[in-house]
């Protein structure tokens, strides 16, 4: 158990009845209307994803660019703690302020499968939070569940205008009537500000597809975005939206309404800096009345339109990105004087008295949640309870394996990546499992691997869902439906591969249509399984079909050609098995089988039975010229063959008896014993003592496993138990013994793109 745990409590006590006295931001009376300029700050978070707890990721380039640290580094990033210490500080230094959360606080770390949500509700309430919008993945343990949550543990409005939650023949029946609200509505010292909640639709559909069991209908968000915009319009000031639509739907709701004044939107896990401005009023243009106009249901049309003319306005649309690694600011400068809004060429000013307040301008500012940000007490001492509990339950930092460098979730060629195929090959060799080939959603693969020691917290991290590997077979017919579905998802999304594969070899064809009438996206050149009696290659023509992915340069031999007549049994995902995400064509095969086996346990045991990190130096030259690589063997001193990509394998670790003997082979490698070993920060190795069975192991792994097992004793009462803790543990000691048998992840166990995916018209 880690000291640091133990001390929230005790730090966060004097400060518990202070703070509990200011949280939220409470409805007042009535106040004297105000006129002319005024200001009101928005304080937006979205898609927390359940990251209550810091951790450390690895930084790409728009990360980097926003302010989280350097390129490719490590950094410790996020926590419920530090963002409330930043809504905290912005709320002190401006007096209109609204701390708005944009939903998926649920769902993305290991606090969430144990508590079902109870510590998210928990933390926004403790941190202040003014309003909460309910997204998808609110759902993801059912509309009871949600429902639970929220009645025990919120203190704030919760929001949702697009959901109708009662059943007209079981009225009262939801769990969600009494918690759930289209809106609400704030007075800040004269100025009246309603809120608007706008949930995720798309994803609730493709969720709970057989049946829908959440009892929800989802409603059309023009309509609904207009019909709360006017009944507020005429009792606020400024009409703010908060929503989980995604930026693409975020902006066609605005230019299909009008007097929206603010969206803050989530969903795409982007960041706007700075925010957009969108024209509202703007999808329709009548050019005999010279006016644009928005097209709304006519209730007594029977389904037709009307249409309303208004004039086109800005409205600042806002994301401030996922994963709790930012909170954005958003200061409005608004008013209601005419002669703010001047008309085109000194004309009659374009205010419009019936949208209240304007916005003139704003300023945006995206706070980083890094390492530096001080944790509030009182959110720690709330979290505290749910970290111990994890501990008992889990052993979230039970090692699995070592990552050298890491294992990115997405490629830049936009089809398999290394994390990608690492995960579907797990799932095919299965024992239990070994079917034809695999496949998996990319966006179940919720996480990066980043470099250095890897946990089973990590493991949660990567696959948050709990969920397990099915089994069926499938037709010829039904694996080109497979694949072509799989291509027409992937072409309206950016021609990004939306599945990873193992034990097949794709080309997906962001350009081609299966037929004149059906969206881009055409699968070809499929193949499945290598060619018996293999034929060797190391590019696609020398295969005998010469078809584009046809070799497995990796491998080495070329793939069978796909055949419509024949049969395969492919291994997915119980959610996609059940038609998740749209994939009908699994969902209505009737040989499934669940094999109870989850997609985090088969990673976790594929890792785990990997080789530690070792050295495999380059081959030497045939020397003897007998064509065998007799020479890696003489290199090494133990049994070892020189592999297809030219380098020496072996099975046996490699002995020692100092750093030297392994740095002569690859300097990133050390001689590790435990009689050796001298501790530090840095560990090393003391030459005058050799070791007398020594193992090379990676310098990185050994530093790397010491710095995550001293993390224990991080935040001792003293620095004198601090080091009795460290001298106890002895954690290089420890770390080099424990590399010899660590798994590593690294191209040897898979982690590698292979082009097994071929994406055309990226």
């Amino acid at each position: 158990m880690r000291f640091r745990r133990f001390l929230a409590p005790l730090l966060a006590a004097p400060l518990v009845a202070t703070l509990a006295l200011g949280s939220g931001c409470e409805e007042s009376a009535p106040t004297p209307r105000l006129k002319g300029q005024t200001h009101l700050t928005l304080i937006h978070t979205s898609d927390i994803h359940s990251r209550l707890y810091p951790y450390n990721l690895q930084l790409g380039q728009v990360d980097s660019g926003l302010g989280l640290g350097e390129a490719l580094s490590i950094a410790n990033v996020g926590g419920a703690a530090r963002i409330s210490h930043i809504v905290g500080r912005e709320r002190a230094r401006a007096s209109r302020v609204l701390h708005v959360d944009g939903g998926d606080c649920f769902q993305g770390a290991p606090v969430f499968n144990f508590f079902s949500g109870e510590a998210e509700i928990r933390a926004l309430s403790a941190m202040g939070a003014d309003a909460m919008l309910v997204a998808n993945h609110e759902f993801d343990r059912g509309a009871l569940n949600l429902g639970i949550q929220l009645q025990n543990w919120a203190s704030f409005p919760v929001l949702a205008a697009n959901y109708l939650l009662e059943d007209p023949a079981q009225p009262g029946a939801s769990p969600l009537g009494a918690v759930l609200q289209p809106y609400t509505v704030y007075h800040l010292d004269g100025l009246r500000v309603g809120l608007i909640g706008m949930g995720n639709l798309s994803s609730m559909t493709s969720i709970f597809d057989a049946p829908n069991r959440l009892g929800i209908t989802p409603l059309n968000t023009v309509e609904v975005a207009q019909f709360y915009t006017d009944l507020l319009r005429p009792i606020v000031d400024v009409v703010v939206f908060v929503t989980h639509l995604g930026l693409e739907v975020d902006e066609r709701m605005i230019q299909n309404t009008t007097g929206i004044d603010v969206v803050l939107g989530g969903h795409n896990h982007i960041v706007l800096q700075p925010p957009k401005r969108v024209r509202d009023c703007s999808a329709n243009y009548d050019a005999e009345v010279n006016s644009y106009y928005i097209e709304l249901n006519d209730p007594n049309a029977g389904g037709g339109k009307i249409r309303r003319y208004c004039r086109p306005r800005d409205v600042v649309l806002s994301h401030s990105g996922a994963f709790a690694k930012y909170v954005g600011r958003l200061d409005l400068i608004l008013s209601n004087d005419p002669v703010d809004f001047p008309g085109e060429n000194g004309g009659e000013s374009e205010y419009d008295p019936a949208n209240g307040f304007e916005v003139i301008s704003n300023d945006y500012r995206l706070f980083p949640v890094t390492e530096d940000v001080p944790e509030d007490p009182l959110v720690l001492a709330t979290l505290e309870p749910y970290s111990q509990s994890l501990d008992a339950l889990a052993n979230l930092d039970l090692l699995v394996g070592y990552a050298r460098d890491g294992s990115r979730r997405f490629s830049t060629s936009g089809g398999d990546s290394p994390l990608g195929n690492m995960i579907s090959t797990a799932m095919w060799l299965r024992l239990g499992v070994q079917t034809d080939f695999s496949l998996t959603n990319t966006t179940g693969i919720r996480a990066d691997l980043v470099p250095g020691p890897v946990t089973v917290e990590q493991m949660y991290n990567i696959f948050p869902f709990d969920n397990s590997i099915s089994k069926m077979q499938l037709s010829g017919v039904e694996v080109q439906d497979l694949f072509d579905f799989v291509a027409r998802r992937s072409a309206g999304r950016g021609c990004v591969s939306q599945v990873q594969i193992a034990g097949a070899r794709i080309v997906v064809d962001c350009t081609q249509q299966k037929t004149p009438d059906s969206p881009p996206g055409v699968a070809t050149n499929i193949y499945i399984g290598a060619r018996n009696p293999k034929v060797p290659c190391t590019s696609d023509a020398q295969c005998p079909d010469k078809g584009l992915g046809s070799c497995d340069v990796e491998g080495g031999v070329c793939w069978q050609p796909f055949d419509s007549l024949a049969s395969y049994e492919l291994a997915t995902s119980n959610y996609l098995a059940a038609g998740g995400s749209g994939f009908r064509v699994l969902q209505r095969n009737t040989t499934q089988f669940d094999t109870q086996i989850q997609q985090r346990d088969a990673l976790i045991d594929y890792i785990r039975a990997g080789d530690p990190c070792t050295i495999r130096p380059p081959c030497p030259a045939d020397l003897n010229g007998n064509g065998q690589s007799d020479e890696c063997s003489s290199l090494l001193g133990l049994a070892a063959t020189c592999t297809n990509d030219g380098v020496c394998d072996h099975d046996e670790p490699i002995g020692c008896e100092v750093d030297a003997d392994c740095e002569k082979l690859d300097k990133d490698f050390v001689c590790a014993c435990p009689e050796s070993v001298i501790e530090g920060d840095v560990c090393s190795s003391d030459p005058a003592r050799p070791c007398s069975s020594g193992t090379c192991v990676l310098r990185a792994c050994r530093n790397d496993i010491a710095a995550f097992q001293r993390s224990v004793c991080e935040n001792a009462p003293s620095a004198a138990i601090e080091r009795e803790c460290e001298r106890e543990l002895a954690p290089c000691r420890t770390a080099g013994e424990t590399c010899k048998y660590l798994a590593c992840v690294d191209r040897y166990i898979g982690n590698f793109s292979d082009g097994r995916i071929r994406m055309v018209g990226q």
